[in-house]
């Protein structure tokens, strides 16, 4: 099951939920209540419509109010982006950020202490001409850039 590491990991109490976001959600948003167990877990949820609504600029504030100075592990699933520029992935949702909309978000981190970073959700066989890989791979050299960044 998808984001179930998210589910033991907050209860087990390794993380804290309050602090955590989950950013560019998406799924079968035509059933009532389908964020709720993220929101149950105590996580911050901007779900794709709304983060479509608010604007990247508006999310990175926020983001930014609440970790700052703390440190942050950045888990980018790759199914935040769209189909149309990250086709390989396991869970494919039309709606999804862009590649310049992800790169724009991640890019926009760079004064948090990101002390690590993964690249997850994509699926090989379901890529059309390496476009997620190649995508996935530059998610993890900005990722990586972040946590190398000696500015911050």
């Amino acid at each position: 099951n998808t984001a179930t590491t998210f589910t033991r990991a907050a209860e087990e109490q390794l993380i804290d939920t309050t602090r955590s976001f989950h950013i560019g959600a998406r799924g079968t948003v035509t059933v009532p209540g389908v964020f709720d167990h993220t929101r149950k877990q105590g996580y911050q949820l901007i779900d794709g419509d709304t983060l479509n609504a608010r604007g990247i600029a508006d999310v990175l504030a926020e983001l930014h109010d609440q970790v700052a100075g703390r440190p942050v592990y950045l888990c980018f699933d790759m199914d935040f982006f769209d189909p149309s520029c990250a086709p390989g992935v396991c869970t494919p949702t039309f709606g999804g950020a862009s590649a310049r909309e992800g790169l724009t978000l991640i890019s926009g981190l760079r004064e948090l202490n990101i002390v690590a970073v993964d690249v997850n959700t994509v699926s090989p066989p379901h890529d059309v001409g390496g476009m997620t890989a190649f995508l996935a791979a530059t998610v993890m050299l900005y990722g990586l850039a972040l946590v190398a960044d000696p500015t911050r």
